[in-house]
């Protein structure tokens, strides 16, 4: 008998013809299946909802369709409504939820399905769930007695399913309202737009509960919005607040960056004003605030933290002597006065400002110069931040402790202690400032005092100050040595400075003492007292105070 050859064409028809086989029995397959479990799932999608939540809410949509083959599931146009002949029923029986919720979505997409297991096994199974378009308004009301056991999810889905497990959850576009209504009946509302949710890792089965790597049954969630701008009430300045994002696992609010930016240049802000009045230039980078309780905030109009962390900013201030001083007075505005008059109460434990550049900036109105005070690198440690009563009995004291590096050479340390709910505004500066090259001062008093330090090394300036709104008194210690200056006069053009040599040889021979101590006597020291002028600022007090007892020191009191 004759032996057949082997053909490999033949197994290769073979071989197609049986994959084509299964291909079209694996697409009827799956064109059944796909027939037949979107009539199931779209009847339990609706039914779910309903069963769950006693008839009290329904939802509807547009299209549902399962893809059995790529393990993807598409909802359009979904909304989940509540049934308010059901919701009063409920409050007259005691047994009305406190939260209600209203939701529209304009497509949902389930990727990753397990449909098999969801069926079969009553497990709902997905890699990722990502919502478009997604408004939500959930309202809280305290003043709802609900009388009945309250159950965690999973004792709510358990009838129905074993387990929900969600990879990833991505809702893009959010509109979210929040509306709280507390005991007195009065109201809260909140509203957001645009927000960016991320929910990793969402499961709810029986044990899920109790994990303590779960926040509300995810590993975390994170918020985020879009940049928001707004202009200040008094349309001088624009806020703006870049990088907002929250993560719930770390209870921690970020910021990328949050400013103050003038509308307007120096000399148009100055005629908008019309007064004498500081322009602000403000922006800190890196913002976290920690421990950020999102109850109290949202619920009570209250901000508790328990620290903040600054990672750097700036900070300019100009002013301009030239126009009228404004009308009123400056009485109640000191930071401990202000902090108490903030309807929005406070506890902040801890607040830490890194790498902070300020710089102050005055146009004197007899020179037509500018003088500059700058701090580099500050770094500052502010704690007890509060104007909540019941916090201010156990600790009335908000202590900021600060150093930085001033006028490019001077090593300064300063703590200052606000006294909170004083109604006069008491409080206490202490400092010390250590190598300093006196003529980096030359900056400010040239164009303000018209005086020109030639030398001076200042060794260590310590310093005491007490006051309230009223006053400040203290104790100055100044030692340095080597001091000369030059007493100037400015042209008729405001342009220029030139020395007045008799009157600086005076001053130099006959008043400036040019060391402290001086040979064979002692460290001289002084006690300034300082009225203050009712219509500058907290710092100009301190400030000048502290000037009195450095010309006191130094024999200048009249120059």
């Amino acid at each position: 008998m004759e032996k057949r050859k082997f053909s490999f064409w033949r197994l290769v028809k073979i071989i197609s013809v049986v994959f084509g086989i299964l291909v079209i029995l694996v697409l009827c397959t799956g064109w059944y299946l796909n027939q037949h479990w979107n009539k199931l799932l779209r009847k339990e999608l609706s039914g779910y909802v309903t069963d769950l939540s006693d008839s009290l809410y329904t939802v509807r949509f547009s299209d549902l369709k399962l893809d059995v083959l790529s393990g993807s599931v598409t909802v359009t146009n979904a909304s989940m409504a509540l049934d308010s002949a059901i919701y009063k029923k409920l409050l007259a029986q005691h047994r009305a939820p406190t939260d209600i919720y209203l939701v529209s979505v304009e497509k949902l997409q389930l990727r990753y399905f397990k449909p098999w297991r969801y069926f079969n096994g009553k497990e709902l199974n997905a890699g990722s769930l990502t919502v478009t378009g997604p408004s939500i308004i959930m309202e809280q009301n305290a003043t709802v007695k609900d009388t009945t056991k309250p159950k965690t999810a999973y004792e709510n889905i358990s009838s129905k399913m074993k387990s929900i497990f969600i990879g990833k959850l991505v809702l893009d576009g959010t509109n979210f309202k929040y509306i709280f209504t507390r005991k007195d009946s009065s109201k809260v509302i909140h509203q957001f737009h645009n927000l960016r949710v991320r929910v990793n890792d969402f499961l709810i089965d029986s044990v899920a509960i109790n994990d303590p790597t779960r926040f509300l049954y995810a590993r975390n969630y994170e918020i985020g919005m879009k940049d928001y701008m707004h202009r200040t009430r008094d349309s001088l300045y624009w806020m703006n607040v870049r990088g907002i994002s929250y993560d719930a696992a770390e209870r921690a609010l970020n910021i990328e960056q949050f400013s103050i930016e003038p509308r307007y240049d120096k000399e148009a802000f100055q005629k908008k004003v019309g007064v004498q009045q500081d322009r602000y230039d403000l922006s800190f980078n890196n913002i976290s605030i920690h421990e950020l309780d999102p109850r109290l905030l949202l619920q009570e109009q209250q901000v508790w933290a328990q620290r903040i962390n600054i990672g750097s900013g700036k900070l300019d201030i100009y002013r301009n002597r030239n126009l009228p001083m404004p009308p009123g007075n400056k009485l109640g505005q000191y930071p401990n006065q202000q902090l108490q008059k903030l309807k929005l109460p406070i506890k902040i434990d801890t607040l830490t400002g890194n790498n902070v550049e300020i710089q102050y900036a005055e146009l004197s109105n007899e020179t037509q110069q500018t003088g500059i005070i700058h701090f580099n690198h500050v770094h500052g440690n502010f704690r007890n931040i509060t104007n909540i009563d019941s916090l201010i009995a156990k600790n009335n004291h908000c202590v900021a402790d600060l150093d930085a590096i001033f006028m490019q050479s001077g090593k300064l340390k300063a703590r200052f202690d606000f006294t909170l709910n004083s109604k006069p505004g008491q409080f206490a500066v202490s400092g010390q400032l250590q190598n300093m090259n006196g003529k980096d001062l030359n900056v400010v008093t040239k164009p303000l005092g018209k005086v020109e330090i030639r030398s001076c090394d200042i060794q260590d300036l310590t310093f005491v100050i007490k006051g309230d709104e009223r006053k400040a008194a203290g104790h100055v210690k100044l030692l340095y040595k080597n001091l000369k200056i030059a007493v100037l006069k400015q042209d008729k053009d405001h342009q220029g400075f030139t020395r007045k040599g008799l009157v600086s040889f005076v001053a130099n021979l006959l008043v400036i003492k040019d060391s402290n101590p001086l040979k064979d006597e002692k460290v001289r020291t002084s006690d300034p007292v300082y009225p203050r002028d009712i219509k500058k600022s907290f710092f100009n007090l301190v400030w000048k105070t502290l000037f009195t007892g450095v010309k006191e020191t130094a024999g200048a009191k009249n120059i």
